[in-house]
């Protein structure tokens, strides 16, 4: 930690989310650990006085050779490789994990588990971080005979080739896109080709932009990296680098994704019967198992709420209800084939306790389970 007042001047864009959330990290970092800061957050400008140290993201990439000159330490934000110069100074590069980004993708997608193709889509300029993401993503997904696709950005000529592909597709078919502007193309694409999202086509961004997440038509599903962990990082290396002039090493911290933001693109939409099918289903394998209500609402990827809501709509009646319905089905069966006791019979129909099973019995047959069977001879 250094000790002695300095400047730092901060090379960030503040303009879009991702710009201010680096720099609220940055501005957290220094009020735990470096109090002793004091920062400029400004635009390039060569005539400035100079300062300790930067720290500067991507977009200030054309200006880097004139801060190597200084030969101060420098913290780059994904920055590209082709685009650092040789610096005189400690220097080191904090990056987004785009490999655990394009996990995140695949995991997402294989929750859904019902795709028959995956493509992933770029960034205009086919950058460094979208080719990790490519690659990994399609590491992850092109297996067991998956159709894969790996496109340009959609714009101009590629437009019409995203359009084919999406068409050519077996369906449903998954695209993750490099960032939210090219997903928001993307469902733009779909839109043109009348493919229904999700259930054609789910998509899939990156950066959680919530004004394009938002305002997408359906909502954009989005991958959220921790922008403002980046920013703390980043602070926390530049202590490092001035901490230890002339000793520290360049390092390249990665700072891993916060997680998948579900919205409309890739968020089921079922039908109430659908719902309530999927539900009956579960019930009936598994009434045995202790099941809840809320394991089946998890059982079929909806709310419990939602759950609920169309079990009543559909049936006139509820999950707890559908649950111990089976079970007493269960009981009536083994109380005709077999000399079980009933601790034994509330064992088999996944209630632990007898006395409960003779209550369930009892309120949906009318009768106790031994007396019921003695009607029946």
């Amino acid at each position: 930690m250094t000790k002695y007042p300095l400047t730092v001047s901060l090379l960030i864009a503040c303009t879009g989310r991702s710009g201010r959330l680096r720099l609220s990290g940055i501005f957290r970092y220094i009020h735990e650990r470096a109090p002793n800061w004091t920062t400029v957050v400004r635009p390039f400008d060569s005539s400035a006085l100079p300062a300790a140290g930067y720290i500067v993201d991507g977009l200030h990439a054309g200006e880097f050779a004139s801060i190597a000159r200084e030969r101060v330490p420098v913290v780059t934000l994904d920055v590209e490789k082709k685009l650092l110069p040789r610096f005189s100074a400690p220097v080191s590069d904090v990056k987004i994990d785009n490999g655990e980004i394009a996990r995140l993708a695949a995991a997402h997608f294989r929750e859904l588990g019902r795709f028959k193709g995956y493509v992933y889509v770029h960034d205009p300029d086919m950058s460094e971080w979208s080719t990790i993401r490519e690659r990994r993503f399609r590491k992850l997904v092109a297996v067991g005979g998956a159709a894969y696709a790996a496109l340009p950005h959609p714009a101009n000529d590629s437009f019409r080739r995203l359009l084919d592909t999406l068409a050519g597709q077996p369906k449903p078919v998954a695209v993750f896109c490099a960032n939210d502007r090219c997903a928001s193309n993307v469902l733009s694409a779909c839109k043109s080709a009348g493919l229904k999202v999700p259930a054609d086509v789910a998509v899939v961004g990156v950066d959680n932009d919530t004004l394009l997440c938002n305002y997408s038509d359906p909502t954009l599903t989005s991958i959220e990296p921790d922008f403002e962990r980046e920013g703390y990082e980043a602070a926390k290396e530049l202590d490092r680098l001035l901490s230890r002039p002339g000793k520290a090493a360049h390092r390249m911290p990665l700072v891993r994704g916060s997680g998948v933001v579900v919205r409309s693109s890739t968020r089921p939409v079922y039908s109430a019967e659908a719902i309530v099918q999927a539900g009956m289903e579960f019930i009936r394998g598994n009434f045995a198992q202790g099941i809840t209500v809320a394991s089946v609402a998890r059982a079929i990827r909806v709310s419990r709420r939602l759950a609920e809501l169309k079990f009543r709509q559909v049936k006139g009646t509820t999950i707890g209800a559908e649950i111990a319905a089976a079970r007493v089905e269960h009981a009536q069966k083994l109380l005709k084939t077999t000399k079980m006791s009933l601790a034994e019979i509330a064992a088999d129909c996944g209630i632990s306790d007898a006395s409960y099973l003779v209550r369930v019995f009892r309120r949906r047959v009318g009768l106790s389970p031994r007396a019921w069977a003695r009607a029946r001879g």
